[in-house]
Formats: structure tokens, sequence, C-alpha cells
């Protein structure tokens, strides 16, 4: 696969941060067949079926090169969620067999009303899908669907009548699932024959991204890295990589506590992992919400590089947000100047006022220059973004909270706050 498709997946649904109710005009107004028993190569129809989330079916088409998520509500209206990755778009559907007011090909005023408050106002096409009648939003931005899976509940109306309201719960979910299996398609992981698998490797990217989380292993048996505390039920985020080989976990607090954990999720996709353990917390981190984090703005690591080698009581460090992407403008990431040694991965980055708006999960040590020659990158390590790391949690259904962030507090307020929800993560193998 191309730099380039690789940057269209990126850019269509990955775009997290400073998410924007934004539509895009539409100019789709053909007759189409419909997602339940639709012919192949058909805008919604299902040309591969990936996965079920929550009670939504994960799908991928061919057409757009990208999957959506599609379910029944009790009224018996669907709803259709997706990416459309070869356009560098998304689209969303409502459909109900009983609408067949709707006129195919015109344009209807759509308001949708989120948790009883929040309100968007746009431009819907009629579309008919098999024997059901729908309200299409396409051309719209990945922002747009992205924040809609966010909500709690929506109603829909058009041209002033009230069409349904639905309860969104697993909605999230369910858009990570897409999100995922809309890159899938892109790398090849998915393609639309049956009989074929593809295992080709991702492109070449300028910036090699490293992980280089876990210290290395003593005799292929100790690894460690870092995570943090998202419920005060014993919940830990970390990257999967550092408890990739792992038979045994242990966590070990900075109150001198430790205990054993358990591995309740892991994706390599994502690189996230949650860990389970009894052991209840003195302090669990609080995800950043509201506005989110800007070029330049600063940020702070707390973690336990090079355990052993350095201070075990922890280690912090400092830097801005130096880019809104990562290689190969992955938009799920973004790039950081704060130093990130071994041991540093699948720890916090807090915001100056200790919310969390990424995880640590890699670094870029050297650039093959077109010469020939190799350059060593400085102060080129990366993060996972916060609203990823969020839809991770929602997917396998794991608490967390969430604040705005409050104000500026000194660095050393920061360290301290994420010092006490942050731990070390000894990773054994046998």
């Amino acid at each position: 696969m191309s730099s380039t498709d690789s940057n269209r997946v990126a850019k269509a649904v990955g775009r997290i941060a400073g998410m924007a109710f934004v539509a895009g005009a539409i100019t789709f107004g053909a007759t189409i067949s419909g997602a339940t028993g639709a012919r192949a190569g058909t805008p919604y129809s299902i040309d591969r079926e990936v996965d079920e989330v929550r009670g939504w079916t994960i799908a991928a088409n061919a057409q757009r090169q990208g999957c959506f998520a599609f379910a029944t509500f009790k009224s018996d209206t669907s709803i259709e969620l997706g990416f459309d990755t070869k356009n560098d778009n998304a689209f969303m559907v409502f459909a109900n067999e009983s609408w067949d007011k709707i006129k195919v090909g015109t344009n209807y005023d759509l308001k949708l009303i989120f948790d009883g408050s929040k309100s968007w106002n746009g431009k819907a096409v009629g579309v008919k899908i098999g024997k059901l009648y729908g309200l299409a939003l396409e051309n719209v931005k990945a922002e747009f669907v992205i924040d809609f899976a966010r909500q709690s509940t929506i109603q829909v109306n058009y041209n002033g009548k009230r069409l349904d309201g639905f309860n969104l719960a697993g909605t999230r979910a369910a858009i990570q699932s897409a999100i995922s299996c809309s890159e899938d398609v892109q790398k090849g992981r998915v393609t639309f024959d049956e009989e074929k698998t593809s295992d080709e490797a991702p492109p070449r990217r300028e910036a090699k991204e490293e992980k280089p989380a876990e210290t290395p292993k003593k005799g292929a048996s100790v690894s460690t890295g870092t995570g943090f505390f998202v419920s005060d039920k014993g919940h830990l985020m970390t990257n999967a990589h550092v408890v990739e080989d792992c038979d045994e976990a242990e966590l070990k607090l900075p109150d001198g506590r430790a205990a054993k954990a358990s591995i309740l999720a892991r994706s390599s996709q994502n690189d996230l992992a949650v860990l389970k353990t009894d052991l209840k917390p003195s302090a669990v981190a609080k995800f950043r919400s509201g506005g989110q984090i800007r070029l330049g703005d600063p940020i702070v690591l707390f973690g336990y590089p090079l355990a052993g080698e350095l201070t075990v009581t922890g280690n912090l460090s400092t830097g801005l947000v130096s880019a809104m992407a990562g290689p190969g403008e992955d938009v799920t990431r973004m790039q950081i100047s704060a130093p990130v040694q071994s041991g540093n991965s699948g720890g916090a980055v807090v915001d100056q006022s200790g919310k969390v708006v990424g995880v640590v999960v890699a670094k870029a040590n050297t650039r093959a220059r077109g010469d020939g020659a190799t350059e060593v990158l400085q102060n080129v390590n990366f993060a996972i973004k916060s609203g990823v790391a969020g839809y991770f949690l929602d997917a396998n259904q794991v608490p967390y909270a969430q604040e705005p962030s409050d104000g500026d507090k000194s660095t050393a307020d920061v360290a301290a706050i994420a010092k006490d929800f942050t731990a070390l993560v000894i990773c054994r193998s046998r």
C-alpha cells in the first residue's frame, strides 16, 4: 500500500482532536440497494461482515474502501455510521420502512438533538435502501461521526417532524471497531475475497516509530513499563507491547504497595491494554474533556524508565506537543518533545492541569536519508491521543472519568498528581 493510501485512512478515520459538528455538501441522491440484503458494490452494502460489537454489526464496504457500524432499533429504525476512506470522508444514514413519504434525491432539513440539549442542523438527502426509506448525510467529516458516538441519546427531526429517539449506548465501542476495521481494509488485513487474507507489512514510514517501552528483557524473563489507574476498581491502562509476553504481571505503586494483575483487555492494533488488580489506588487519572490539547501546549510525563538503572521512585520529564500527528500522518498519534526512555511506554501524558491527553507509546531514533545515510532524531517521541484511549476503554466497558482542564498548575503540582495515579508494570515470562 502506498504512503498516500496510508495518509488517506489516517485522515479519514483518525481525526480525534478538535471535534466539530460540521457537515459537508450532500450530493448523493441515487436509489441504492440496502445494507440488509444489499447487492455487493453499493455504498451501503455489507460486502464483508467483520464483527459484532454491543448490538452493532461492523461491516466492510468495497466501494468506500472503509467500514461502518449498522444497527436496527426497537422502532425498526436502522442507523448506519461509517467511513469512506476512498473519498476521505464519512457518512451517516437513518432509515425505516415506514418512512415512505421521504422522496429519493430530495434534500430535507435535518435536526439532531443530542442528550436533550445539544443540537445540530443541516441538510440530508432522501435515499431508498432496499425496502427502507432514509435520510443520508454524505461527505461529512470523520469528526462528525466520532462526536456523534460520544453522545448518550439522539432525537431525529426532519422538516419539523420528529422521527425517533435513540439510546446510543454501545455506539462508542462500535465506532472504535469501525475505525480499526477501516484501517485494516487500507492495510490489506481485511479483504473482500473470503478466500484471501493479507499479512502485508504496513507501509514504510519516513520517521521509523519504535516501541522501546519495556526495559530490554534479562534472559527473556522480565520486562518493565509504566501504567496509570483509570478507575478506583483497580483498572490500569498501559501499552499492549508492555505486556505482550506476560505470563505474570505485577504492579508496584508509589506508596510501596505491590500486587498481581491480570490482563483484562489488549489490542495490538491500538497498542493499548487494560490490567486489573484488587488493589485500590490512592488516586485515579482523569481524562481531559472539552477543548483538546493544541500544538505547542506544554505536557508532563511521569513514568518508570530504565527500572534498575534510574531511580525506582519514578522519573519526570516535560516538553511540548510538537506535532498533532505521528509517522505517516497517523493522526491517532501526536508527537511530543518530552524525553522518553525504555520503560516510559504506557505512562500518561498529562496537560498542565494534570488531565490525561495521551498515552506514551514510542520514540523515533533514526531516519534513513535520501543519500543513504542515517540521521539521529532528537526529541521525537509519540503518544496515543486520549480520544483513542477513551474509545478503547469504552469498547471494553472500563469506567473512567473525564474533566475539563481547570487552569495551569505548577509543574511540581502536576508531577504530584501524575505520580499518585502511576504504577510500575512488571511483566514476567516463563
